[in-house]
Formats: structure tokens, C-alpha cells, sequence
């Protein structure tokens, strides 16, 4: 019953998303844009070509990727956190998406996004692939959850210095500047169909590896080693999680920048809701994090003449809430 009323509230969010923004758009209006593109009973008049064009090029494949990278994003924590058997841990200990914004950046740096909008996405993603392939290697035939976590942290500085280094190399082009700044805080315009298209795959197959993994985690919170007891393979466990998270986590990054905390925040919350159990944590956390972004998203639109980059707002929200739960942490231990 939960459930059900979290994905109304989705779709309602969803069609939210197509009137919010600059241009005025009914709200039956939006619905009849969508009816039409999918082929269902419609009036007989078709909308003017702007808004069919601001309905169904602009807004709606843009609130899909928000709730599709948001769901990407808690869940991805949701992993992270069960492998790690810690409620504190998020996919940027593992340094996926420091690597990928190390490689973002080189791209703005060459003007790779001035000949290609997918120049820098590309770049992004190829940052991610090689942190997760140095984290493979270092842990290769080893389970050691804590080798993995130095090993990402590590990478992620390296990866941060990457960043710094190159645009204090480049002060003079505030330009750069001013792309990198606004990459980093996260950013969901101009997303397009082709953005949404390009982010199924891996954002699919991270999804179900996760899910396919559910109850080697579930086995994971009672020990490593009473999950090695009960038949769980620790180093198969450890690289398949590793993996389901680098996908969502660059594949996010990629497309959308920098967006820190949600995938902190959401599965705790999701874990104090429904329960500790993967079967349904996974789902939760997804759901949840696709809810958030939406809400961003859809804030971020409401109010004209300011951008307010997702990246931000879900730090600046998640950061408190990440005090609190140390606090709450310290006084029960």
C-alpha cells in the first residue's frame, strides 16, 4: 500500500514537471501532449507546435532522466551501503564519480563540448570505467571491504587533485571556469530523449545486477565471515556490487554531474521505512532517490531567473541530515 502511494506520487510528480518551467502549459494541456505521442484517445485538435515541442522534447524526457538517475543514485547507496555494512557509506567513497569528473573536466578543458554534446558525457563515462578497472586490479582474489574503501578514497583524491590541477592551470579562461563550477554542482538542462535513450543500458544493467545481488547483501549484514558460512562467494559478492554501483554512479555522473548525498540519505531513510531486507531496500532506495530528484527538478524550474543546480540542493539538504545521523550514531553506538 506504501509502495503504491510512493509511485502515484511519482507519476503526479512526473506530469508536475511537464507545466512547471518558463512557458505556460495547462495542465490538461501536458496531458494531451503525451496522449497524442503515445497514440491514446486525444482531441481532435493538435496542439500548436511549441508546446508539443516544449511538452515532449524538453520537459518530459528530462523529468524521466531526473527520476531514472535519481532512482540510479539511491540505489546505488543502497548497495553501497550493504556492502560495506555501514548506514554511512555512498558510492563517492568508491571515487567513480571523482574519476568521472576528473575526465569531465580535461574535456571542458580541450573544448571537446564546444564540437560534441556528448564529447564530455563520453569523457565522463570513460573516467568511471578506469577507476572501477584500478579498483578491480587492487582488489583482485581479496573481499577485504576495508582495502577497497581506502583504495576508493584514494582515488577520489587523486581524481580531485586531477581536477584542481587543471583549472589552476587554465585561470585565465574564466570560462572554463564557470562550466566546470556549474558541472560539478549538478545540472539536468538540455537533456534530451538521446540522453535518456543513452542512459537504459547501463543504468539497466547496474539496476539488475544490484537486484540480483540482494540476498548475498541480506547475508552480508550478518558477518563476512558467517556469509562465507552460508555459501556466499565474498569476492564474487564484493566485484559484482562494485560494478552494479560504478554503473549507476558514472552513468549519473555522466549525464548529469556531480550529485552528492542522495545516495546517503535515501537509503537510510528507505532502511528506517521498510525494513533492513535488499528485497526490498533496493526497490525502496530507487524509488526514493527518483522521487527526490524530481522534486528538485521540479523546484529548480519554479522559481524563474535563478538556477538552482540539483548537486547543491541535495548537498546542502543531505549534509545536515548526514550530521545528524553522526550525531545520532555517537549517542547510540
Amino acid at each position: 500500500m506504501r509502495a503504491a502511494g510512493f509511485l502515484l506520487a511519482l507519476v503526479l510528480l512526473v506530469w508536475l514537471a511537464l507545466i512547471v518551467g518558463p512557458g505556460h502549459v495547462g495542465a490538461l494541456e501536458a496531458l494531451e501532449v503525451v496522449a497524442i505521442h503515445l497514440g491514446l484517445p486525444s482531441p481532435p485538435t493538435p496542439p500548436p507546435p511549441t508546446l508539443d515541442a516544449l511538452v515532449w522534447d524538453l520537459r518530459l524526457p528530462r523529468s524521466l532522466l531526473a527520476a531514472l538517475l535519481g532512482a540510479a543514485l539511491g540505489f546505488a547507496g543502497a548497495v553501497t551501503q550493504g556492502l560495506f555494512r555501514n548506514p554511512m557509506a555512498e558510492p563517492g567513497v568508491l571515487g567513480v564519480s571523482a574519476g568521472a569528473a576528473a575526465l569531465a573536466v580535461v574535456g571542458f578543458s580541450l573544448g571537446l563540448d564546444v564540437h560534441s554534446t556528448f564529447a564530455v558525457p563520453t569523457l565522463a563515462a570513460v573516467g568511471a570505467g578506469g577507476v572501477l578497472v584500478v579498483l578491480l586490479g587492487l582488489t583482485r582474489d581479496r573481499s577485504d571491504a576495508t582495502t577497497l574503501l581506502l583504495s576508493g578514497i584514494a582515488l577520489g583524491a587523486m581524481a580531485g587533485a586531477l581536477t584542481t590541477l587543471l583549472l589552476a592551470l587554465d585561470t585565465e579562461r574564466w570560462d572554463l571556469g564557470i562550466k566546470v563550477v556549474r558541472w560539478l554542482m549538478g545540472s539536468l538542462e538540455g537533456r534530451s530523449w538521446v540522453h535518456l535513450q543513452g542512459a537504459l543500458l547501463p543504468l539497466g544493467a547496474g539496476l539488475a545486477l544490484g537486484l540480483w545481488l540482494r540476498v548475498d547483501l541480506d547475508a552480508l549484514q550478518l558477518g563476512r565471515d558467517t556469509a562465507a558460512s552460508l555459501g556466499v562467494d565474498l569476492v564474487r559478492t564484493q566485484r559484482l556490487a562494485l560494478l552494479s554501483v560504478a554503473l549507476l554512479t558514472g552513468a549519473a555522473t555522466a549525464l548529469a554531474g556531480v550529485i552528492g548525498f542522495l545516495g546517503l540519505v535515501v537509503p537510510h531513510v528507505a532502511r528506517r521505512l521498510g525494513g533492513p531486507e535488499h528485497a526490498r531496500l533496493l526497490p525502496a532506495s530507487a524509488l526514493g532517490g527518483a522521487l527526490v530528484l524530481l522534486v528538485v527538478d521540479v523546484l529548480d524550474r519554479s522559481i524563474h531567473d535563478v538556477v538552482l543546480p540539483p548537486g547543491a540542493l541535495t548537498s546542502l539538504a543531505g549534509a545536515p541530515f548526514f550530521l545528524w545521523l553522526l550525531r545520532r550514531t555517537d549517542a547510540n553506538p
